[in-house]
């Protein structure tokens, strides 16, 4: 599912313009949205320099603005194939800033795992920066899946049981040398929009179902239509072969009146259904009843 434009937005651009559009609250919220971000969407980490390289504007500022916020500037230059290569850069405040998100230990050493995480707005704030970092949602219309992506099983884990803190199970698969984390049950990918904010995205995904499941529904009752309009052409026709052989052998009147009855008004009306013979009947009979002579007379041809 790559994030890509191809000249109409995706549904996972939608979804993270969404993001984008949300204001973390406490200092705490913030820090947790760019720990997600930067895990799960820089390019590069270093104790002097954070590297984020993106196609989607949305990323890029979510990256821009979160780093203000932090006290650090980033400065975006754009490069060729629509790309933008934003990059924070200060020898001092990044290796502070990294010590406090846990992301740099004692020894200098850096530390790509999100860590604990006990507050519940910050779950969800570093699962917003980590799926504006590498998540992506499939077009409705086709089908229904939405993962995020990590560079290690262990970090993908990390994310997997985050979602599974606020009532959620992903699995995880390995693809082409990354992990994902993934869902394709629509409800709860339904439910993880809402959670992260993304609730105009979640309403289209509800009424794009609706949509399919009204057309899906549409076409089972054409498709059996059909199949209950062949089923009575093809008794029909089965029927008049019987009784032209009846008449052609030993002659209509060969029959019992009830069968005779309704052997001629088969052939007067060749095409109407078997409740529609029925009425015309005197007495009228019921579709049960016509479907019995109908037989009767099928019987005495074999």
């Amino acid at each position: 599912m790559p994030d890509n434009d191809n000249g109409k937005r995706s549904f996972s651009r939608k979804v993270k313009r969404e993001l984008y559009r949300i204001e973390p609250g406490e200092m705490c919220c913030v820090r947790s949205r760019f720990k997600g971000l930067v895990l799960f969407g820089a390019a590069s980490v270093t104790k002097n320099e954070i590297r984020l390289v993106s196609d989607n504007p949305d990323v890029v500022g979510c990256f821009v603005e979160l780093s203000r916020l932090l006290g650090i500037e980033a400065e975006v230059k754009q490069s060729g194939g629509g790309k933008y290569s934003a990059v924070a850069r200060d020898s001092v405040k990044i290796a502070q800033l990294l010590y406090d998100l846990k992301l740099l230990d004692e020894a200098g050493e850096i530390l790509m795992r999100a860590g604990e995480i006990k507050k519940m707005c910050c779950k969800r704030e570093f699962l917003r920066g980590a799926f504006m970092g590498a998540g992506a949602v499939s077009d409705p219309n086709k089908n229904y899946a939405l993962e995020i992506s990590a560079p290690s099983r262990e970090l993908c884990g990390d994310v997997a049981r985050l979602f599974d803190d606020l009532g959620f199970k992903l699995q995880i698969t390995a693809r082409k040398k990354k992990y994902v984390a993934y869902v394709k049950n629509s409800e709860v990918i339904e439910d993880i929009l809402a959670l992260l904010g993304a609730c105009t995205s979640q309403m289209e995904l509800i009424n794009i179902k609706i949509e399919k499941e009204i057309r899906n529904d549409a076409n089972r009752g054409a498709n059996g239509e059909t199949s209950n309009l062949s089923r009575t052409i093809n008794a029909s026709v089965d029927q008049i072969k019987a009784i032209y052989q009846i008449r052609d052998t030993v002659g209509l009147d060969a029959l019992p009146d009830d069968l005779r009855e309704i052997a001629r008004l088969r052939l007067e009306h060749k095409d109407l259904s078997l409740t529609e013979l029925g009425r015309r009947l005197n007495p009228p009979l019921t579709k049960s009843g016509v479907n019995h002579r109908l037989k009767k007379i099928m019987k005495l041809v074999k």
